[in-house]
């Protein structure tokens, strides 16, 4: 059996009853504690669990409609088929910085939960449905708290003060003591309210935030072991400047991948630097494929051991929270994942000369196919279609291979040319249209400054400033 409590400004025995009805219980114990503010709700929730008769104990908002018949028997079962459980809710996330807003970045948030407000209704879907099995977080929403008394290793932190950060205040000690928490899918409920900061929450965010100071961030996302980023660069001092700067501090997993027969005397013996040009497989010698010649050597000399693939080239600015964003991309499965999405109709995609004077003969000579009127005829189809704009792109390991495969018969055709970079940029999108992968387009994860290196894109760029914005924006 369980114990439901729950705080409320006056009795409320109608609530009772349809809790008890929803949970497809008859026999069960319901806490109610009627609490005006004279304590916090850490405190009204401590004495909830230390009053409670049974050890799987849901701590529940007053303002919840469960859509879920039997939510009870549910749950019962969800703790008996998962024993590594101990904490279970309905929304949480696998992410938590120092700023505590743990909805920041959405991309690390999961469940599903409705929300109603002023005559309206809604659903908050933070990650995709998955049926039975409960997806690990490290914190979860307070709406919906539900865990085994005799599994957990702290209380509710009665120094927190008010009715915010209570259950951040519960699931963090508890995590940090190894207890395990996770989000169900199997229940679903509709809040009557929505969460909003004010000054209390505020206040205790800065004490909560100082208090974790050395444990935060936390998190779970386990990109590392799923994604290696690669950033091409050509010059070694940038890639010193990185270094000591501390640039890529918010990636996990990276290895730099020289280019070019520049210097290599203050990297070379660095274990975190790849150079292209001593690998036995590499086109060193067409500089200005830029990026690819680095995605070349990769593929052919078998650099690859993830799961997916970050392909960056060195003049990039990265959100601080890139791979946050990223694992929720992998998590849902996705093919590629692009970062300056621009409307396919745009002129500079496939309507200026410049750039696809020879990719397309290329194509149509290998795959006798006329891809400038395929990808026309799909925007005519869907006028807002986009395009992935630069080659820093993210692959699932997969689709990379089968990317080079079917690139590498039109080297020969472009290599030559001024612009064969330019080409492999669309080639990227004409791959993923064509072949009807699945692209996850992505806004405000990536700024490419476009520093034009090889000098080919025929507009003058301030490379000094520019690098030193590059250099110092980490």
């Amino acid at each position: 059996m369980i114990t439901i409590g729950f705080s409320t400004r006056k009795d409320n025995p109608d609530y009772i009853e349809y809790v008890k009805k929803t949970s497809g219980f008859k026999n069960l114990q319901i806490i109610q504690k009627i609490n005006n503010g004279e304590k916090s709700l850490s405190q009204v929730y401590n004495e909830i669990i230390s009053e409670s008769i049974y050890d799987i104990v849901v701590l529940i908002h007053d303002d919840l409609e469960f859509d879920t018949n039997r939510w009870g028997d549910k749950l019962l079962k969800l703790f008996n088929r998962n024993p590594k459980f101990s904490i279970i809710g309905l929304a949480g996330s696998k992410y938590l910085d120092s700023s505590a807003q743990w909805w920041k970045v959405p991309h690390t948030m999961y469940g599903i939960v409705n929300h109603k407000h002023e005559g309206k209704k809604w659903t908050s879907t933070y990650s995709r449905h998955i049926n039975d099995r409960i997806e690990e977080t490290v914190l979860i929403d307070g709406l919906f708290i539900a865990f085994n008394k005799q599994k957990i290793n702290s209380g509710f932190d009665e120094s927190i003060n008010g009715f915010h950060f209570y259950d951040l205040g519960f699931c963090i000690p508890n995590y940090l003591n190894g207890v395990k928490i996770g989000v169900t899918f199997n229940i679903r409920v509709t809040h009557l309210s929505i969460g909003q900061t004010n000054q209390e929450w505020e206040k205790n965010k800065i004490l909560f935030s100082e208090k974790y100071k050395n444990e935060l961030p936390l998190d779970i996302t386990n990109t590392e072991k799923i994604n290696q980023t690669f950033i091409f660069v050509h010059d070694q001092n940038i890639v010193t400047q990185f270094e000591s700067n501390d640039k890529l501090k918010n990636l996990k997993n990276y290895k730099y991948v020289f280019l070019g027969n520049r210097d290599v005397n203050l990297i070379e013996n660095n274990p975190n630097v790849i150079i292209a040009r001593n690998l036995p497989q590499n086109i060193e010698q067409y500089p200005l494929f830029t990026s690819f010649t680095g995605w070349y050597a990769l593929w052919k000399n078998n650099l690859i051991n993830s799961d997916y693939i970050s392909l960056f080239e060195y003049d990039t600015i990265l959100s601080e929270n890139i791979e946050q964003i990223q694992s929720k991309l992998f998590y849902d499965k996705t093919d590629m994942i692009g970062y300056v999405p621009f409307p396919v109709n745009n002129f500079q995609f496939i309507d200026n000369p410049d750039w696809v004077e020879h990719i397309f003969p290329a194509i149509k000579r290998v795959y006798n196919f006329d891809m400038y009127r395929f990808i026309k005829n799909l925007s005519l189809k869907n006028p807002k279609l986009l395009w992935s704009s630069t080659s820093n792109t993210t692959f699932q390991k997969d689709v990379f291979f089968e990317f080079m495969s079917w690139f590498e018969p039109l080297i020969d055709y472009i290599k030559d040319t001024r612009t064969c970079g330019h080409a492999h940029e669309r080639a990227i999108s004409f791959f993923y249209l064509s072949k009807n992968k699945k692209m996850s387009l992505t806004n405000g994860v990536l700024q490419h400054l476009q520093l034009d290196s090889h000098q080919t894109q025929g507009v003058y760029e301030d490379r000094k400033n520019q690098l030193e914005n590059l250099i110092n924006n980490g």
